[in-house]
Order: C-alpha cells, then structure tokens, then sequence
C-alpha cells in the first residue's frame, strides 16, 4: 500500500530525488488513467495533452517500424466494407469501428517518459486550489494515497533546494513586510498601484501584469485598530478581588497579513461580532504570516521560520484553553493542515486542532445557541462565494450558514476564482486565471437570485478571491463577519444596503 508523504518533511524519504520522482510517475500514471480532474487548473490539461502526444508520437514510430501492422488493419478495413459495412465516403456520419489498438496494445506512453522541465510545466500551471484532492477517488484512506497538490509542492521544494528562490519570487512574497511599509504612507502605495507608467515597470522587473487588479493599503490598519480598541476592553473587564473573571468562551484572532494591511475592517467586525457575543478576544502581538507564500513558492526552510514564530506566539494561549479563529480560509487551512507537517512537533499539532476557520467558530456557538440574535438590521438575497480553501477543508459552507442569519435568501457560488495568492498576478498567467475564474464571475456578477429580486449583498470570506472577482465580475464583496456584525448594528466602515430587522 503506498504512503501519502505529503509535506512532511521529518520523513526521512521525503529530499530523496529518486524517491520524488518515482511518486510523480506513480501519481501522474494513475491521474492520467483517470482524468477526472481535468477541469480544475491548467496542471491536468497540460499532462494529459503531453503523455497523448507522446503515445501518438510512439505508435507513429512503432507502425513506420512494423508496416505490415498498417497492412492488416487496411485488409481488415477492405474485409469490413465487403461485408457489407456503409461506404464512409458515401456515409461519412457512420463511423467504421476499425482502428489502430488492438493490433498495439502495450504502446501507451507514462510518465516516466516526461523530462525534468515538462514536469515543472505541470508544475507551475498549478495554482494551489485544493480540490483535486477532496474530489479526487483515490486520496487516502485509498491504497493509491494520491495526494497531487501537495506532490507538486513537495517537487517545488526539491527545486528550490536546488537552484535557489528566484529573486521576483522573494520581492513579490513577503505580504507582510509590504503590507508594514505600504500602510507607512498609504495614500502614496494606492496612487502608485493604480499608475499606468509604474505598473508597466512593475511588470517588466517584478513580472506583475500591469492590469491585476492590486490590494489596497489603509491609513489605520488592523493591528493600530486593535491597540486603541484594547485599552477599553481591559478597562471594561470585571475584575474581583484583583483577578480577571473567568469567561467561557475566549479565543485569538489569527488576523492574518491580508486584514491587518488590506481589510482591516474584517478584523474590526470580527472583535465586534465575538465581543458581542460574550467571547474574550486576544490579538497578541508578533503575528506573522502563516507562511502559505512562501510554502507556494517551493521555500520550506523559510515556511518552517514562519510557522516556528506562530507556534511560539500561539501555543501558550492553547495552553490556557484558548481558540484560534482565522478569518482567512488560505491562513485557516495553512494553520490547522499544513503546521503539523512542516514542523511536526506536539506543540504545531496542538495549535492546528485549537484552530478554527472564523465563520466555522460563529457557526458552531451559534448552533451551541451562544451566538446573540439581537439583530438589527438584514438584508435582502446575497450572493455568496464559497473559497475554494474552505472547500478543502471539508468543515461546511459556514459563511453561507451564517449569512441565512441576517438574510432573506442566501445563494451560493462554489467555483474557483483562479487567484491563489501571487499566482495571478504573474503576467505569464493573469490571463489564465481570469478564464479559470470566469464561472465564479459570472455567478457573482448576476444582480438577481432566482425570484428575481434584485441581491443586496455580494460575500467571500476569502479576500483574495474578492480582489479577483472585483476584477473579473466588476462587483466588490464583503466577509461575511462584516455583514454579521452590519447586522448587529456596528459601524463597519463601508456602506452596506440593508433594511431593518
């Protein structure tokens, strides 16, 4: 029975080239005789169309050595039109069962044929969405144990160990030192994204296509937000006798680089929300990025510093009984799926299972009957785009869940938006993801549900499927914690069409 390794580094197999390689010919192989996953990303077009070219090219070779085979298959077409079988230049539309395979059945091409750089081809039109594998008859507990995403990632790490990180990987990867220096002067970052001159310059040095659509940048960000909001809390907090009173429920807002630097507003409505609701809400100091970028790029050795950083950060908390609520679902899945295999250690393990994906949390106090229903305002139909990472995670669609809360009607769209973090923005495939996303875009560019009623509000709790459905569907979209906490009547910084509760 084979084992899935995955990304686990401390398995001793897992640098061995040799070994690498006989699991992409064993996956490939059985990828390929299935085919199921043909519509998820560019990756399985690419290997099905070249082991086909390589098995025609074989069979072509194969009958220019052994002609009599093309002879007895013509004599075998002349035996069937004498019998009687129609004309196919009188019938054309009927076709003659008669062709090339029974007489080769062993010439079919593998993948052990592919060249070190047609598997990187494979490789990099991969963008990390996930569901091939929850989709796929053949992960684990199957023997076959195919895991093709992390596959790939595991071939990415072998070649950066081996030719080092590209430098417009390392400039373009670091989404938290540029978030820290782009919020320094806001104004000027936006300005400058938005520039025509500048982003043709950008895409010549750094390979970002002059079109992407880029975050934005915020005077106040999250954590800034956070030290002015905390003060209040602690004043606020009962104390007795000196000593904090216990609460029942308290967690840590993993915020995430996106919302501290890009949506600042989510983390505001998330603290508001869980506040609200009777959860003490802690946001430590230190956070760093999950490290799926880096881990992206083929980089482990710098995933594993990220990952070390947040454990050392979040693991006293999980000591004390505390949660961890991700309003990220790409941080979510890094945190909850990706920390023990990198850094396997009890300490990773432990604050992967106290880790939830935000709306995951809400949904579950609120089936627990912990979640306030003191609404104030709702709204009307929403439109609601599940990310491909929650998907993944296979914990439900809670933000669809939780907006049913505050909605009259709640319609889903479970397609990929082909952004997956700096992927996109590559300008060797910006246009590629915009054709990978086009289902999820036309879901949310309609502007009525099925009644017919115009819909109120667009939602994804993932805020870089929000950038690209910006750019591919022209309609901005919130997370669904800024509706909830819209809902409960707070200032959430955007203007929101709703109605009385």
């Amino acid at each position: 029975m084979a084992a899935s390794i995955g990304l686990r580094v401390d398995d001793p197999r897992f640098w061995d080239p040799d070994h690498l390689r006989t699991e992409v010919d064993r996956i490939f192989d059985v990828c390929a005789g299935c085919r199921l996953c043909f519509k998820f990303c560019g990756s399985f077009p690419k290997l099905f169309e070249m082991l086909d070219d390589k098995t025609s090219a074989l069979r072509e070779e194969h009958l220019r050595e052994h002609p009599e085979l093309r002879e007895r298959a013509d004599l075998r077409r002349a035996e069937a039109a004498a019998a009687n079988e129609p004309d196919p230049e009188v019938h054309p539309e009927v076709e003659v069962g008669v062709t090339y395979g029974d007489e080769l059945p062993e010439i079919e091409a593998h993948s052990t044929g592919l060249s070190g750089s047609e598997i990187d081809d494979v490789v990099d039109l991969c963008f990390q969405c996930k569901l091939c594998y929850p989709n796929c008859p053949y992960t684990p507990p199957h023997e076959f144990a195919l895991d093709f995403p992390r596959l790939l990632l595991r071939w990415k790490a072998h070649r950066v160990r081996r030719d080092g990180v590209p430098l417009r990987t390392r400039l373009m990867r670091d989404t938290e030192a540029i978030g820290k220096a782009s919020s320094l002067t806001p104004a000027l970052a936006n300005r400058a994204l938005r520039n025509p001159a500048l982003r043709k310059t950008m895409e010549a040095t750094l390979g970002i296509h002059r079109d992407k659509l880029m975050p934005t940048y915020h005077s106040e960000t999250f954590p800034a937000w956070w030290q002015k909001h905390r003060p209040q809390v602690e004043a606020a907090q009962d104390l007795k006798d000196g000593v904090e009173a216990p609460t029942p429920m308290k967690v840590v807002l993993f915020a995430t680089c996106l919302v501290d630097y890009n949506d600042p507003s989510v983390g505001r409505a998330a603290v508001q929300v869980l506040e609200h609701c009777g959860v003490e809400v802690a946001v430590p100091s230190g956070q760093a990025c999950c490290g799926m970028p880096f881990l992206d790029g083929g980089d482990l050795d710098a995933a594993a510093a990220k990952i070390r950083r947040n454990v050392d950060l979040l693991y006293p908390y999980v000591e004390r009984g505390y949660r961890i609520v991700i309003p990220s679902p790409s941080c979510s899945l890094m945190v909850r799926e990706e920390f023990p295999q990198i850094v396997a250690d009890e300490r990773s393990e432990a604050v992967a299972a106290a880790s939830h994906d935000l709306d995951e949390y809400l949904y579950r106090i609120a089936r627990e009957g912990r979640l306030k229903r003191d609404f104030k305002r709702k709204f009307g139909p929403i439109r609601y785009h599940v990310p491909c990472h929650i998907r993944a995670q296979n914990i439900g669609i809670r933000g669809r869940d939780l907006l049913k809360l505050v909605a009259d009607r709640v319609e889903s769209v479970e397609e990929c938006t082909g952004h997956d973090g700096t992927w996109s923005m590559q300008k060797e495939h910006f246009e590629d993801s915009l054709r990978w996303g086009k289902k999820a875009f036309d879901g949310m560019r309609a502007t009525a549900d099925d009644a017919g009623e115009a819909c109120a509000l667009a939602c994804t709790g993932c805020r870089l499927a929000s950038l690209h459905i910006e750019q591919g569907a022209q309609r901005s979209t919130v997370h669904p914690v800024v509706a909830l906490a819209h809902a409960y009547g707070f200032d959430v910084g955007v203007e929101l069409d709703s109605k009385p509760a």
